[in-house]
């Protein structure tokens, strides 16, 4: 299998800004999405919450046959996954995501979720993100959905 690399030095470190950020985030997110969906075209898998995928923390951006072939993922996989289910299904869903300070060195983590025409929802917490871990983004009105 062949890795593929990419490097944003303009973004995702403490110089960069927050806007920038979720500009680049969301045209990775959308790159997923499309990849989903264009695999969801030609196969039939179970839906993410019928999959036996669990969260858990990766650096990797899993497409769904490579997040069901692990079995795990973290919010960017999972809401990718779910996004593509749900626009495949007819339905309204965007990723939209927060971020929060890391103290360690002034850049930002993010954590990603799902919006519907009716609420937010959130994969990882349903697939057994810790409440601890969670809590760090909510509650809050910092969601960032840019369309």
């Amino acid at each position: 299998m062949e890795v593929i690399s990419f490097r944003f030095p303009h973004v995702f470190n403490p110089a960069s800004s927050q806007v920038e950020n979720a500009r680049a985030l969301q045209i990775l997110l959308e790159a997923l999405i499309s990849l989903n969906m264009a695999y969801l075209e030609h196969h039939t898998v179970p839906t993410l919450y019928k999959s036996g995928v669990v969260y858990g923390r990766t650096n990797e951006w899993d497409t769904i046959p490579a997040l069901y072939e692990r079995g795990f993922g973290d919010c960017k996989s999972l809401t990718a996954a779910q996004v593509a289910e749900y626009r495949r299904a007819g339905l309204q869903a965007f990723p939209v995501f927060r971020f929060i300070p890391r103290r360690s060195d002034g850049g930002l983590n993010f954590h990603i979720l799902t919006q519907t025409a009716t609420r937010f929802e959130d994969p990882s917490k349903v697939l057994g993100m810790g409440a601890d871990e969670n809590a760090r983004f909510s509650p809050g009105p910092r969601v960032l959905t840019l369309r």
